[in-house]
C-alpha cells in the first residue's frame, strides 16, 4: 500500500514499477543522488564559512543562510519521497532512517523562519549557525564513507544470496574492515557533534540569550535526531558483530581446527 506521505505529494497514484530493470533503475537513481548530495554537503556549508571570514567580515548574511536552509529542506524531502517509493517497490530500508529525514525536513522548515541576526556581536549571535555548518561539513565526509562502504557491502550480500538487488542497506553484512574503522569512529563522532551543537541551542534558550521558538525546536531535533543515530547505529553494529561470530562458528564446524583429533585421526 502506498504510504501516508507519499501520498500527500502524488496522490493515489501507483508508484509501483513492474519491470525489474525499471525498478533497479530506480535504485541506482537514489544510489547517485545520495552521492550528489554528499558532495553538495560538503561544498555548500564549507563555501558559506570560507565567504564569512574571506568577504562577509565574519558575519554571515541572513538570505545565504535562508538559501542553505531551503536547500536542506529540498534535499530531505526529496530523499523521504525517493525512500517511500523505494519501499513499495521492495527495498530493504530501516523505518528510523526515513523517519529520521521527516524530522530534517520539520528542522530545515522551522529554520527557514528564523531570524539571522548580524552585527553587533555577529560571532556571538551566530554561534549556533556556525557550529551547525560545521556539523554539515562532517555529515557529507561521513555521507561519502557510508556510501562508499554500502555499496561495497551490498554487492558482497548480493553475490552471497543474502540481499536482493532492490535492497539498500542492511544491518548484518560481510564488509571491508578498514572502512569500517574509519566508519564507525566518525559516525559516533558526528552524532556527539549533532546532540552538542542541540543542546548548545537549548543553553542558550535557557540563559536567556534569545527568545525565538526555533531555537528550542531546532535544539531538540537535533537531540532527538542525534539519539536515534546513535541507537540504530549501536542496533546495525551489534547485529554485524553477531552475524560475524555466526559466520565463524560455521566455518569452524564445516573446516575443524588443524592439528585436531580429527587430523590426528586422518593421520
Amino acid at each position: 500500500p502506498l504510504g501516508k506521505f507519499l501520498k500527500k505529494f502524488v496522490g493515489p497514484v501507483n508508484v509501483r514499477v513492474a519491470r525489474k530493470e525499471d525498478k533497479l533503475k530506480v535504485k541506482d537513481e537514489y544510489n547517485n543522488y545520495r552521492d550528489r548530495a554528499a558532495y553538495m554537503f560538503l561544498l555548500f556549508p564549507s563555501t558559506l564559512l570560507l565567504l564569512r571570514w574571506w568577504v562577509w567580515d565574519g558575519c554571515l548574511p541572513a538570505l545565504a543562510v535562508q538559501v542553505y536552509q531551503a536547500w536542506l529542506l529540498f534535499l530531505y524531502t526529496s530523499f523521504a519521497l525517493r525512500e517511500n517509493v523505494l519501499l513499495v517497490n521492495g527495498s530493504d530500508i530501516r523505518p528510523w532512517w526515513i523517519y529520521h529525514h521527516y524530522l530534517a525536513m520539520l528542522m530545515a522548515l522551522v529554520s527557514l523562519t528564523w531570524e539571522i541576526k548580524g552585527q553587533p556581536d555577529c560571532s556571538s549571535k551566530q554561534r549556533g549557525v556556525q557550529l551547525f555548518l560545521r556539523w554539515a561539513i562532517m555529515q557529507g565526509i561521513a555521507m561519502h564513507l557510508q556510501n562508499r562502504y554500502q555499496r561495497q557491502r551490498l554487492r558482497t550480500r548480493i553475490a552471497l544470496g543474502k540481499a536482493k538487488r532492490m535492497d539498500v542497506v542492511a544491518g548484518e553484512t560481510a564488509g571491508v574492515e578498514g572502512q569500517l574503522l574509519l566508519l564507525y569512529p566518525v559516525l559516533f563522532v558526528l552524532q556527539g557533534f549533532e546532540a552538542y551543537v542541540g543542546v548548545l541551542l537549548l543553553q542558550t534558550a535557557w540563559h536567556g540569550l534569545t527568545s525565538e521558538w526555533q531555537v528550542i525546536v531546532c535544539g531538540i531535533l537535533l537531540v532527538v535526531m542525534a539519539v536515534g543515530n546513535f541507537v540504530n547505529t549501536v542496533e546495525t553494529l551489534a547485529l554485524k558483530l553477531r552475524f560475524k561470530a555466526k559466520m565463524k562458528r560455521t566455518r569452524h564446524r564445516q573446516d575443524p581446527g588443524q592439528g585436531g583429533p580429527d587430523r590426528l585421526h586422518q593421520n
